[in-house]
């Protein structure tokens, strides 16, 4: 094998350890199953996070909320807050994350992106002097990363505007509101619906039986794990896995594995296919998730090999108990 899948196993162990526990939460499958270490690290990183710890984010993310609205209001904003990030649809793979806190300023002037900035280093200006933090990282120029501490957890924060869809002005329905998200260092603006987003990607999932989710949080791991850096966002793969069919992503639970040399197929697809690739559309069907980052493409190639080494893996390890990808694994439960 291509890894050392022990040592991956404690990079897991590491992204869901209890901080109050002092150990790593893991299911009941990962202490009775008895699979070797290359199918618990497979497994294991599709199981969901037990929702109470994302209670525990959320209180974080109200205290930096609050810090942020008091401090704007002091100096004449008018803001609307919402979230989004991987707790949005439990698509995390760190027990104590993702969430994004999304600052919205609604008093505009006729320089927007003027606006957008000034709003980004007045946040910055604001977290930066709280010590209580024990990072603060502003390097993309796009949305600026927190690590929380009590439990340590990384928490961003978005400055952004509303972009009214014709369906929201139709509707008032927020589902089809939008946000425009700026760029600074490449100078690009992206607009995109992101509680639609969040919306259907926890639909598709109800429908393919958990599996949706269970192969994000997968190859988010993968990603983690990857020795050669991984640029796609949680909301690019999300929207990957979104775009295979409905029953292509349906199977039974513990039949997961027969799903791994899809998710492939589609990763090699995008990573040779440009057409293909450049008009991929979000779940909101209402933008190109790669719009303008052709850089995107080479991303998922490194994503397609990864995967491509894990069920190498994964088919070997199986095949000495007389087993393959097909064959039913218990693990996750349905």
């Amino acid at each position: 094998m291509d890894h050392d899948y022990s040592l991956l196993v404690e990079n897991l162990k590491g992204r869901r350890y209890d901080e109050a526990l002092r150990e790593p939460v893991l299911s009941d499958a990962f202490h009775q199953s008895g699979y070797s270490d290359c199918l618990l690290y497979v497994l294991e990183s599709m199981v969901e996070i037990d929702a109470s710890y994302a209670y525990k984010v959320y209180a974080n993310s109200r205290k930096i909320h609050e810090l942020i609205a008091k401090s704007l209001k002091k100096r004449g904003y008018d803001v609307d807050y919402r979230y989004q990030g991987a707790l949005k649809t439990f698509t995390n793979i760190l027990l104590y994350g993702d969430v994004e806190i999304i600052v919205i300023k609604k008093n505009l002037s006729d320089k927007p992106h003027q606006d957008m900035q000034t709003l980004a280093m007045d946040l910055h200006d604001t977290l930066r002097k709280d010590p209580t933090f024990k990072s603060i990282d502003y390097s993309d120029k796009t949305r600026i990363r927190i690590t929380a501490q009590k439990p340590t957890c990384e928490i961003d924060i978005l400055p952004s505007m509303w972009v009214n869809s014709a369906e929201y002005l139709k509707t008032k329905n927020e589902i089809y509101r939008g946000i425009a998200e700026f760029d600074f260092k490449n100078k690009k603006v992206k607009k995109y619906l992101p509680f639609l987003n969040i919306a259907r990607i926890n639909s598709r999932d109800q429908h393919t039986n958990g599996t949706l989710k269970a192969m994000s949080r997968l190859l988010k791991t993968l990603r983690a794990d990857s020795d050669d850096r991984i640029e796609l966002r949680d909301s690019e793969i999300n929207a990957i896995l979104y775009n295979m069919s409905q029953e292509e992503l349906t199977v039974p639970l513990n039949k997961i594995l027969t799903l791994l040399p899809k998710v492939e197929a589609m990763l090699d697809k995008l990573s040779k296919d440009t057409s293909y690739f450049s008009r991929m559309l979000s779940p909101s069907e209402k933008d190109r998730v790669f719009a303008g980052r052709p850089e995107k493409q080479k991303e998922i190639a490194k994503l397609k090999a990864t995967l491509s080494r894990l069920i190498i893996d994964v088919k070997n390890d199986l095949e000495i108990h007389n087993k393959s990808l097909t064959s039913e694994i218990p693990y996750l439960e349905d």
